[in-house]
């Protein structure tokens, strides 16, 4: 119960630290091309999505992904949207309660799904715009692939590499 806590402030913090300055077309696509040159580069099976507004922006199916990655993706999506928080954060916290999401806030489990992969698009000035989604690995390493492009792509944003 403990480490499942640290786990969740953990990735509450990592979340406060995903600012982007600002999020439009550009971005989604530079953001997506790069999940996938590491998801080719790794051998990753894996769909890639990403929103602003809930208008996807980018999509991608790497060679061995099936249409139920795509139904993750969606229902990530959707407990982004709803909770406003990562789709690992809500993994972690219905862990933490020994419950799952449907049954705890009232909604068809066909819909959202409390699994890592899905992390808020936040943009200084507006909050939260969007979502970046990738299914395909073990929750916490959806998660992770996507935190680490988001901070490279933060990171070069301020770096002022972005055309």
């Amino acid at each position: 119960m403990e480490e499942l806590q640290k786990e969740i402030e953990r990735i509450r913090r990592e979340q406060e630290e995903l600012v982007f300055g600002a999020f439009d077309e550009q971005t989604a696509w530079e953001t997506g091309n790069r999940l996938r040159q590491i998801a080719r580069e790794k051998g990753y099976a894996v769909a890639i999505s990403i929103t602003l507004n809930r208008r996807r922006l980018f999509a991608c199916a790497m060679a061995g992904t099936t249409p139920i990655n795509d139904e993750w993706v969606r229902r990530k999506e959707n407990t982004v949207y709803k909770f406003f928080k990562s789709s690992y954060e809500m993994s972690l916290y219905m862990k933490l309660k020994g419950d799952s999401i449907g049954p705890r806030y009232g909604l068809e489990d066909g819909l959202y799904a409390a699994a890592g992969g899905s992390v808020p698009v936040c943009v200084k000035g507006a909050g939260i715009v969007g979502t970046v989604t990738v299914s395909g690995l073990a929750e916490h390493e959806d998660h992770a692939l996507v935190v680490s492009v988001l901070r490279e792509m933060i990171a070069g944003e301020t770096a002022g590499e972005r055309e």
